[in-house]
């Protein structure tokens, strides 16, 4: 894409010192508009190669914050929207802090390596923010609560997910993807696709489709539809307000951080 346009941009400054300059002028843009077209055009032929695309757009990110929505059915009922401000850097810490849904004010925060490989949890309220509570990610509470564990969100993690589906049932000859085309969304535009896997629950695919946007801007996943074996909206997962490789510090993964507030007395859960 890089070469074309920036020999027909050439072709352009030559055009302006010749005659026929307001002729060609126009002729040479329709050029540069032709070219760009067939680059956004070709780079969407394949869309299953926009899938493995994913993985590549994120290796280049070390770090990023978020407006983390997710809305679950867990044991059969379907839970609140939440809405949480996210901070991540790799290899997997993790930060959160709800702004809507029942837990608005909790915050987590996940170092790998520290407390025993546990998060720490600071609950909103009087009472109950007295003290840090400390407990596994994928501890019986937090289930009760998520359908994944919270070392689960992430959109490398998403990624690895829907890659990891995707391969198994290509090379079974069981994937259908669906191009829905690119439309606008809420952080800009997106392309959207459908992963259509086996209705069969005992072939050990995590879902029977999911629906996929991924931003135009950057290639990553930013929403994530579940749907289950007997077609029902399951999981709902967005990453809105998306900033990639903000200038994070130590202090962002810091239970010391005044701004969080986590109170020194711990509580094991």
């Amino acid at each position: 894409m890089t070469s074309i346009v920036s020999c027909t941009q050439s072709n352009v400054t030559s055009i302006v010192t010749s005659h026929g300059l307001r002729k060609k002028l126009v002729r040479a843009t329709l050029v540069i508009g032709l070219a760009l077209g067939f680059c956004r055009a070709a780079a969407g032929d394949d869309p299953a190669q926009l899938l493995v695309a994913m993985e590549a757009a994120y290796a280049r990110v070390g770090s990023y914050t978020a407006r983390f929505v997710r809305q679950e059915v867990v044991d059969g009922a379907l839970r609140a929207r939440e809405e949480a401000f996210l901070k991540f850097q790799r290899p997997r810490l993790i930060y959160l802090r709800w702004v809507a849904g029942p837990p608005a004010g909790r915050q987590i925060l996940f170092v790998p390596g520290r407390n025993d490989d546990r998060m720490l949890v600071r609950e909103p309220g009087f009472f109950t923010g007295l003290a840090t509570i400390v407990m596994a990610p994928d501890s019986a509470r937090v289930l009760r609560e998520s359908r994944h564990p919270v070392t689960d969100i992430g959109i490398g993690q998403l990624i690895e997910l829907i890659l990891d589906n995707a391969r198994a049932a290509r090379a079974a000859g069981e994937l259908t993807v669906r191009d829905g085309g690119t439309v606008p969304g809420a952080d800009g535009l997106e392309r959207r696709l459908e992963l259509v896997l086996p209705r069969e629950r005992g072939k050990g695919y995590y879902c029977h489709r999911l629906a996929l946007s991924i931003s135009a801007d950057s290639g990553l996943p930013v929403r994530a539809t579940v749907y289950d074996w007997d077609d029902r909206v399951v999981a709902d997962y967005a990453y809105r307000e998306l900033r990639l490789n903000p200038p994070l510090t130590r202090a962002d993964f810091d239970a010391a951080n005044p701004e969080y507030g986590f109170p020194s007395w711990r509580v094991a859960r």
